[in-house]
């Protein structure tokens, strides 16, 4: 595909004509494809499905990609293919053998292989944040509780950091043996 045709399919020349259309369309695209009900990479293997069902090359090309850097397997980017020929019968069909050769093409890793890629880096980061997020919610929430019952008594504020603290220990204490039962503890095998 020659430089030309890959600038006005992703919309380049349209940016400088209509710049306010193309930055409500990138809006769009960020909203569809942000985490929801559905998490990006199910999404972007539905587009992948679609690409190929609407015979668009560089779409077809483009969502692969996307969902290979998102993490997808290339047995699950194969299944949506076959589900838009399910769809769209013998005529796309052709497509999605053009998928399997683009999916070929760029994907020189092993499923075997456990590579995380930027994109799932990313999402494991942020469900960390979110976790660590509750985590300081659930304290503050203690804090406040042993606060209200103190009435500035100074005594009995110590009495709550103490008990704050061995409760802490003995959280720290149940988590670790219940990660330890479900092996996550465990060194991982390569």
């Amino acid at each position: 595909m020659d430089n030309q045709f890959k600038d006005f399919v992703a919309g380049e020349g349209m940016k400088d004509i209509s710049p306010d259309y193309m930055t409500a369309w990138n809006s769009f695209i960020e909203k569809t494809g942000a985490d929801g009900a559905l998490s990006p990479r199910r999404k972007e293997l539905i587009a992948v499905s679609l690409a190929i069902a609407t015979k668009c090359d560089w779409c077809i090309r483009s969502h692969i990609m996307k969902a290979l850097d998102m993490g997808a397997a290339k047995q699950e980017i194969v299944e949506a293919a076959w589900i838009s020929v399910l769809m769209g019968g013998d005529p796309v069909l052709r497509y999605a053998q053009w998928a399997v050769h683009v999916l070929e093409e760029y994907s020189e890793i092993d499923d075997d292989d456990e590579v995380l890629t930027e994109q799932v880096q990313l999402e494991l980061m942020n469900e960390y944040k979110k976790l660590h997020e509750r985590l300081l919610e659930y304290v503050k929430y203690i804090c406040n509780e042993a606060d209200s019952t103190c009435d500035n008594d100074l005594d009995r504020r110590r009495l709550a950091v103490n008990i704050a603290e061995t409760d802490g220990n003995v959280l720290s204490l149940l988590t670790t043996k219940e990660c330890q039962k479900r092996g996550w503890n465990e060194p991982q095998e390569n």
